[in-house]
């Protein structure tokens, strides 16, 4: 069997047992047919050794440390059930080069900062563009953002009976994911969590309940046609809006290092 053989085979065997959510597994094969089998498919399982794992892994050093890291991580799981089903007598990766973690700097918010990335999404809100108008849904999400540091998926998950306007107070029970197959979804959390909310986020969603229509998922942050946002779609749109600012380092990470308050 090649690699490519041996890689189909696993990926059919996860998803037959149905242990890994969907998203992990469609993961796996976009790391396996992107950053593995170009270099490694064809070759033969029994013949693979740990020079052809340094010789793929050491190609993508210069491309993503982060792509380095998860096609040894991928490879090495694939490689393990080899061994388990006799096909290796010992997995190559095991004693291949070390790939860590690139570390990545969350820089905290000055006091000043939020009003500048405000002022950027009014800017990115206002700018013409090809295409449809852009909504104001972005300003709401990055203030509701700033007042409580959730995830991006957690607040698009947001419904308005989670959101107590009186104790201000929202409770974050849920999460977005899309999968093939399945689109985007609302996936309940294993625990459940409370967050206070400061004024400013509470008069954004007030505001934004006054705007908004009848939705029937109950959707604080639907899309124009009233299904839940996709995670990555918010995702590039702030991505465009700080990088035409040039405040490309303020992540949803650095909001979250700022506030997260629990009632």
């Amino acid at each position: 069997m090649t690699v490519g053989e041996v890689a189909d085979a696993w990926l059919t065997m996860l998803r037959t047992e149905g242990r890994l959510e969907n998203t992990t597994i469609n993961e796996y094969e976009r790391v396996l047919r992107k950053l593995v089998l170009p270099e490694l498919g064809t070759a033969r399982i029994a013949d693979l050794t740990t020079d052809h794992i340094n010789a793929a892994l050491e190609g993508r050093s210069t491309q993503s440390a982060n792509g380095q890291r998860k096609a040894k991580i991928v490879t090495g799981a694939m490689l393990d059930v080899a061994v388990v089903c006799g096909a290796l007598a010992s997995n190559p990766v095991r004693g291949s080069i070390s790939v860590h973690r690139p570390k990545t700097q969350v820089h905290p918010l000055a006091p000043s900062e939020p009003d500048a990335v405000r002022a950027a999404v009014r800017a990115w809100v206002n700018e013409t563009r090809p295409g449809p108008r852009a909504t104001g849904d972005m300003a709401d999400i990055i203030d509701v953002m700033f007042g409580t540091g959730v995830r991006i998926g957690e607040l698009l998950a947001l419904r308005w009976h989670d959101v107590d306007f009186e104790a201000k107070r929202v409770r974050i029970a849920a999460t977005v994911k899309t999968e093939t197959g399945s689109g985007t979804y609302r996936k309940p959390l294993a625990k459940e969590r409370t967050i206070k909310l400061p004024d400013f986020a509470v008069a954004a969603l007030r505001q934004r309940l006054w705007r908004s229509g009848d939705v029937h998922i109950d959707a604080v942050f639907p899309t124009r046609n009233g299904t839940w946002q996709q995670v990555n779609n918010v995702e590039r749109r702030w991505r465009q809006i700080r990088n035409r600012a040039g405040l490309n380092w303020v992540t949803p990470e650095a909001f979250r290092q700022n506030v997260v308050r629990k009632a």
